[in-house]
């Protein structure tokens, strides 16, 4: 690891979730692009963990083997980065989603970066259409939102929750994933020592349920293709996960990333309940179809089919995929134009941001001032949610 480094990536890229894996090595590799070193930044922490346990992981390997990455902070001396690191850098996914990053604190709210550094987050997402939190955290982050020199989203509704709630304008911009063409993430399908197959369906299910495995069966069967189904990255899930998809004969296992990518890659179709499963099949024009999956998140999917008009390959209802026209093929040409007017957006404004952009620019939206009073609605619905959430368990 060298003394000092031009950008720190900050995201949960060393999570166990295929996706996650290739959202950080897409982002890592425009950044490096624009010829900045990068430091990724390892997992904070309030409570001690495992760490030893987390090296074993297949997302450190991948790690390790292609990134520079620091040590793992506790939250009160992550401050240290300032020492080495000139611009900090949000990486997408659900990083102010409070549910899923509250055990970071306010780090993936750039908390301890110091005023003379650079903050920036590119296509962050919330999650959903609403920052739930309670009154401490809502707040603390209110703050650290305002602090913000750049801020782009993932999700277009949350562009104007940006603007709201926090009184800040935010750019919409492209997942990661997309942010690169189809050559970085495919060559490392290359690195995979799986057999090649030919004529199959790809399945990237995260929630098995015997309504997506009838559906399964059932595009199977009409297409006259193999399955290849992969299941969530998480060795803990696995068994569970396997036998609820029901159809072991066709789930393949200890997957590491190069391993999904080789899959999706060479498939001749594409199903998913995965927000980034359904990025890949965008990104290497396949035909596929998309599961909605409200319990991790049905926004994000629903702003990526608006962005490529692809909602006829969206099902809320997997039951409703025996209505599917699987000869009405997806046009790549305007989805491809699409995707370059896009990229070509979302790079300007990430090279702009890292390259030409100060500390001292701010995201303050000074024409916006019912934002604290909006935030306090929000603080109550979060604990609305919770009472009523205690008073269901309660009557089961």
């Amino acid at each position: 690891m060298q003394e000092k480094y031009d950008v720190a990536i900050l995201g949960v890229w060393y999570g166990c979730n295929y996706g996650s894996v290739a959202t950080y090595y897409s982002l890592y590799s425009v950044v490096t692009n624009l010829g900045k070193s990068v430091l990724m930044v390892h997992r904070p922490w309030i409570t001690a963990y495992d760490e030893k346990g987390m090296e074993r992981r297949e997302s450190l390997k991948f790690a390790r083997m292609h990134y520079n990455v620091s040590e793992s902070y506790n939250i009160k001396e992550i401050y240290k980065l300032n020492e080495i690191c000139d611009t900090f850098l949000l990486g997408s996914d659900q990083l102010w989603n409070y549910g899923i990053t509250k055990i970071f604190g306010h780090s993936y709210f750039l908390d301890f970066v110091t005023k003379e550094k650079k903050k920036i987050a590119y296509a962050t997402s919330f999650g959903s259409s609403r920052f739930l939190a309670p009154w401490n955290y809502a707040w603390k982050a209110l703050i650290c939102m305002r602090n913000m020199n750049y801020v782009s989203v993932r999700e277009e509704m949350n562009v104007k929750m940006c603007s709201k709630l926090f009184g800040i304008n935010a750019a919409h911009t492209l997942d990661p994933v997309l942010l690169c063409d189809s050559s970085c993430l495919g060559a490392l399908a290359d690195e995979s020592k799986r057999k090649i197959k030919t004529n199959y369906i790809a399945a990237y299910i995260l929630d098995p349920t015997p309504q997506k495995k009838d559906a399964l069966l059932y595009l199977a069967d009409k297409m006259g293709k193999e399955l290849v189904i992969m299941l969530d990255g998480w060795p803990h899930l696995f068994k569970g996960n396997q036998e609820k998809m029901g159809l072991q004969e066709f789930v393949v296992s200890d997957l590491n990333e190069y391993d999904w990518v080789f899959y999706l890659k060479n498939s001749d179709f594409i199903v998913t309940d995965s927000f980034h499963g359904t990025c890949m099949a965008v990104l290497f024009e396949k035909q596929f179809i998309s599961f909605a999956n409200p319990g991790r998140g049905s926004d994000r999917f629903e702003s990526l089919m608006k962005t490529f008009d692809l909602f006829d390959r969206y099902f809320r209802n997997p039951n409703k995929v025996k209505e599917f026209d699987d000869t009405n093929k997806i046009d790549y040409q305007a989805i491809n134009q699409v995707l370059n007017r896009e990229r070509e957006a979302s790079m300007k404004w990430l090279e702009e941001a890292l390259c030409n952009g100060t500390a001292e620019q701010s995201v303050i939206n000074e024409n916006e001032h019912l934002y604290p009073l909006r935030l306090v609605k929000s603080i109550l619905l979060y604990y609305r949610a919770r009472i009523k959430n205690k008073y269901k368990g309660r009557k089961k």
